[in-house]
């Protein structure tokens, strides 16, 4: 038998980054599945081993493809992550800088927002006075109108005032937020949050579980899990 070592199914060839299969791996691939496609019927032990022959040769060319695969993409890894660091050793100080300005004009439109929901206050309050000033001259007296006059007057003002506070141009305000209770968020909004499980973990725990001699099945069961075995077919 050849020694898979010396084969590399997949290499680099022509001007640039080109990737080439060679002919060799594609006749072997070729020869492996005219063999194993007479593999339709695992009915005995002798059937499995046979079948489990045909299984070892095509994992020992999948790990040959993906051991060249890693070979080939190394270098060109290693050079994507030397731009990567030079580019973000370059621009240190630019999104410093960049960060730094757009906090002072965050912080410039938080405060116009705060003076103009501050102008937005005055003016209910002023339209309320003069309302209220309004009803009082319409039951007569001189300081009823003349308090009413002044009452529109100062509405007017407030009413300007909301109207000339804006927020410069290239700010926008959008929503965002942070979770303060997870638990709750799940609890109230589940459509809100992603739960996923830990496969890794949950497997490791029905591992134990059956070291310890609980029957798997009907623990796991108790929190949420249908825990089965399945076959686990070697390709050594």
């Amino acid at each position: 038998m050849q020694n898979t070592t010396e084969l590399m199914p997949l290499i680099l060839a022509g001007d640039g980054y080109q990737l080439t299969i060679s002919d060799e791996a594609i006749q072997r691939k070729s020869e492996m599945l005219s063999k194993s496609m007479f593999v339709t019927t695992v009915a005995s032990n002798d059937d499995s081993a046979r079948a489990q022959f045909h299984t070892r040769q095509l994992a020992a060319m999948r790990i040959e493809v993906e051991k060249s695969r890693k070979l080939v993409k190394e270098p060109v890894n290693r050079i994507g992550k030397m731009i990567d660091a030079a580019a973000a050793e370059f621009l240190i100080e630019i999104n410093a800088e960049e960060g730094r300005i757009k906090r002072l004009i965050g912080n410039h439109a938080e405060e116009v927002l705060r003076i103009k929901a501050e102008a937005e206050r005055v003016e209910r309050a002023a339209f309320e006075a003069a309302r209220a000033a309004r009803e009082a001259a319409e039951e007569g007296g001189i300081a009823a109108v003349i308090a009413a006059k002044k009452a529109a007057a100062e509405k007017m003002d407030a009413s300007a005032e909301v109207a000339t506070t804006k927020v410069a141009e290239g700010v926008r305000f959008a929503w965002d937020f942070e979770v303060v209770d997870l638990h709750m968020l799940a609890a109230k909004e589940p459509m809100l949050v992603k739960i996923e499980p830990r496969r890794a973990e949950i497997l490791a725990e029905l591992k134990d579980m059956e070291e310890h001699g609980y029957t798997v099945e009907e623990l796991a069961a108790t929190f949420g899990i249908r825990a089965f075995k399945k076959p686990i077919v070697s390709s050594r």
